[in-house]
């Protein structure tokens, strides 16, 4: 696990009160942990304060699972560059 992945799944845990081994690529937000409007937005602030990335919503709505996300991150963290 690289340190993008280490970081979101810490970020992911506390935003969503989940425990982080329980966490894979494969945990969806919606599905698996309950994510609503309100949990997003925290979930994508704290994201983008911690990576120091921009985001918007139509792109982010396309990340549906941790794994997408990290992918995710990674290619605006390459953008940003």
């Amino acid at each position: 696990m690289d340190d993008v992945e280490k970081k979101l799944y810490a970020i992911v845990a506390d935003v969503f009160k989940a425990d982080p081994k329980k966490l894979t690529g494969s945990t969806r937000f919606v599905e698996d942990l309950g994510a609503r409007s309100l949990t997003m937005v925290a979930l994508i602030a704290a994201v983008e304060g911690e990576f120091k990335i921009t985001t918007n919503a139509r792109e982010n709505s396309q990340n549906k699972t941790i794994a997408q996300a990290v992918a995710y991150i990674k290619q605006k963290m390459k953008e940003k560059k």
